[in-house]
């Protein structure tokens, strides 16, 4: 955490670290939070409800993930490589994957000793479905969901706070968006599995300020789907569950 406690890291672009335009950033950010409400609603009244199971991703997270794409292309794209790689991107991705899966065994763990139940979402997550349909789902698991939160909670939404100010700002946006971060996940019903979201969420936020990017955040978002269902399924074969 280190690097999220340090001073503003004056060799930033100019732009952030221009001075803070709060309603600019507060209009972009109502857009994104339309296009995330709203996105989806095409896919649920067109789609054939036969066909939702195993298109849920594709039909919720899709439509948001390439609306809010565009929008932030738009956005930035005058310094858009800069604003979606930023930097220290290997040491951020090393030390965050290393994080993350920590905080999933430690979570697992948790879900033995206290005897708890699996969560009927994932129990369900595959029910029903052909490979075929199986392997779309997990695609789409896998890529969409990943670019669609990030780019709302930890670009649109974390602007909204003067983070590179001081260290009470970082810790205020960290726990702020994750905090959102963990509410959206209704599918949930453990305290347990919630309490591990919020987190991620700030695992999340941190690697997005520090490496001032959106792909190191994004790629561990990936690589917690990829943790979160083998650790699921690996504890469900083992019979962990209570």
């Amino acid at each position: 955490m280190t690097l999220v406690l340090a001073t503003p890291d004056t060799t930033l672009p100019s732009d952030l670290l221009a001075q803070f335009r709060f309603f600019k950033r507060l209009g972009m950010f109502v857009l994104a939070a339309l296009i995330f409400v709203l996105a989806p609603v095409p896919g649920f009244l067109l789609v054939p409800p036969a066909m939702q199971s195993y298109l849920m991703f594709a039909i919720t997270s899709g439509p948001i993930a390439l609306l809010l794409s565009a929008l932030f292309v738009v956005q930035h794209r005058k310094n858009l490589s800069a604003t979606f790689y930023g930097h220290h991107i290997r040491q951020t991705l090393r030390l965050g994957a290393i994080g993350l899966i920590g905080a999933y065994l430690l979570s697992g763990l948790l879900v033995i000793v206290m005897g708890q139940p699996r969560e009927a979402f994932m129990a369900d997550l595959l029910s029903g479905l052909t490979q075929g349909q199986i392997l779309f789902k997990l695609a789409s698991l896998l890529i969409l969901p990943a670019i669609a939160e990030e780019l709302m909670i930890r670009h649109y939404l974390l602007r909204l706070f003067p983070y590179q100010r001081s260290v009470i700002w970082k810790w205020i946006a960290v726990v702020a968006t994750s905090l959102l971060f963990a509410i959206i996940h209704t599918q949930y019903d453990s305290w347990t599995t919630l309490a591990l979201i919020f987190v991620v969420g700030c695992l999340f936020a941190w690697v997005r300020i520090v490496s001032g990017g959106l792909l190191v955040p994004i790629l561990l978002h990936m690589l917690a789907e990829v943790v979160a269902a083998s650790l699921d399924w690996t504890w469900a074969w083992a019979g962990f569950y209570s």
